[in-house]
């Protein structure tokens, strides 16, 4: 479960000119509504263009009569006459006139009552007694019944009921001037806690927000919720939040005691929570000390039933501001700029762009300090590549020569070799039919010994020796001298062991080839 903090606030409007002057402001900036207000209304100032970013109007929706939508479809003239439905109405003129006059004639009726009772005219008595007792709008037609009864002096009190009737009907049509007519509450995340709309949708907070109103103040009408999407850059994901709207009237009495039945819930919520029963008034006369503390349950009511219902599903937890951060400057100055226009606070959409703005130039400049780091860096990783190029350039070259000598050592060595090779055939081809030949003489010799041919052995030597004459000179000179010790040998020599000598020579004559 991730702790995070959110924003609750509730602001009160009356019907006097200052407070519906604001409240038509802070209409237009939730309905998105630029153009100064006509003259045949209370006139508001131009909304600046910064309250919200354009590029984002179609994520804005609206719940109104009903149903959900989204707030750019409904055209610039349904938005201005919704503001005008919502806001407060304007006092008449003489509407302190009529609220002393609808006293001191409800006190004159009285009077008559007691009169006319004491006379015995108990109708006019009962009729008169059921006017006083009447809740809103008197109809004129008991005038008419009034005027059928006996009684005395009956023109002036026909009078009488007439201009009570007047004052009482005009007084109820407007609502008392200090009465709330009209609450605004807004429940948002904050940017910086990172909660983005694809975890917690715009529709989700609107349908929290419609569940909060009707659980607790069922008797009061939604006239609107408007949640926006469009107070952040179009890059980031967060800080949608709703903006509602309750009338401060009750639809079962007819009495705008919004403020009463709040104390009586927040009650309700204290005896849930601590057990203690009417810890507020029931008259709603709250001294400073009792406001300080009515808010800060308020608040807390809000939090419980936020976390139930809305912020836990989601692994989150709603928790309070530390005292450090409730005392911060940072809080005290929203505080005290809670009541101003939107587009006159420090904390609108207007300061979040411009801390964002600062924000990016903190971290470009971060960046580029990072970027002058890497860059020396880089500098000094190129040098160094640089110098480890220039050596290996001159070892490639160094190896490049190397490389030409051996070529052209192997190119020699090749060539010898093939002289080498054709030399070695051609010796082989001259020199084997030689050898073969000399041996053969060998073996006639060997063969005409062992006939006890000995002048033919001689002979057969002799001309061996001769053969060998042609052959190369260390090979006919060992050849040679084989033989005459061969001839000179004794007569028992094996012929085996001459064999073995003459292969001995053979393999001699290759060797030296």
């Amino acid at each position: 479960m991730k702790d995070i903090h959110h924003f609750h606030r509730r602001v009160n409007y009356t019907s006097q000119s200052v407070s519906r002057l604001k409240c038509e402001a802070s209409l237009k900036h939730s309905l998105r509504i630029r153009d100064t207000l006509s003259d045949s209304k209370a006139k508001s100032k131009p909304t600046k263009k910064l309250e919200w970013n354009d590029e984002l109007s179609a994520h804005n929706l609206i719940w109104c009569y009903d149903r959900l939508s989204p707030l750019n479809t409904w055209a610039k003239e349904a938005r201005t006459d919704l503001l005008y439905q919502i806001a407060p109405t304007p006092r008449i003129q003489n509407q302190k006139k009529l609220q002393t006059q609808h006293r001191q004639y409800r006190l004159k009726l009285k009077k008559a009552i007691a009169s006319e009772t004491r006379k015995g005219n108990v109708e006019v008595a009962e009729l008169l007694q059921a006017v006083l007792d009447t809740e809103g709008h008197v109809p004129y037609s008991s005038l008419d019944k009034f005027a059928k009864l006996t009684m005395q002096r009956k023109s002036q009190r026909i009078k009488m009921l007439e201009t009570y009737l007047d004052a009482h009907n005009q007084v109820q049509s407007r609502p008392p001037t200090n009465a709330v007519y009209l609450q605004e509450g807004i429940l948002k995340v904050p940017h910086r806690w990172g909660v983005s709309s694809d975890t917690l949708s715009l529709e989700e907070y609107i349908e929290f927000t419609h569940k909060f109103l009707t659980h607790y103040f069922p008797q009061c009408s939604i006239q609107a919720i408007i949640g926006h999407n469009d107070e952040r850059n179009s890059g980031q994901n967060t800080g949608c939040h709703p903006h509602y709207f309750l009338s401060g009237r009750n639809s079962e009495t007819g009495d705008y005691d919004l403020h009463k039945r709040q104390i009586q819930v927040v009650n309700e919520y204290v005896h849930q929570m601590f057990l203690v029963k009417d810890f507020f008034p029931k008259d709603g006369k709250l001294s400073r000390e009792e406001s300080q503390d009515f808010g800060r349950l308020f608040q807390m009511m809000v939090k419980d039933f936020a976390n139930e219902h809305l912020f836990h599903a989601k692994g989150l937890n709603v928790t309070f501001s530390p005292e450090t951060e409730r005392q911060s400057e940072r809080r005290k100055k929203m505080n005290r700029e809670a009541r101003l226009p939107k587009a006159e606070r420090s904390y609108n959409y207007y300061s979040h762009q411009l801390e964002l703005v600062l924000d990016k130039i903190e971290l470009t400049k971060k960046k580029h300090a990072s970027l002058l780091n890497e860059q020396e860096n880089i500098k000094q990783l190129l040098a160094q590549l640089i110098d480890d190029t220039a050596q290996a350039q001159a070892r490639l070259s160094q190896l490049q020569v190397e490389r030409d000598f051996v070529q052209i050592e192997v190119s020699d060595l090749t060539a010898e070799t093939s002289r080498l090779t054709a030399l070695t055939q051609e010796l082989t081809q001259a020199l084997v039919p030689r050898l073969v030949e000399v041996f053969k003489k060998v073996l006639l010799a060997f063969n005409a010994k062992d006939k006890n041919m000995l002048n033919k052995q001689a002979e057969y030597l002799e001309s061996a020796i001769n053969s060998v004459i042609e052959l190369p000179p260390s090979v006919a000179q060992g050849i040679a001298r084989e033989i005459k010790a061969v001839k000179e040998a004794s007569i028992n020599v094996e012929v085996g062991a001459s064999m073995d000598k003459l292969f001995h020579i053979s393999n001699l004559a290759n060797h030296n080839n």
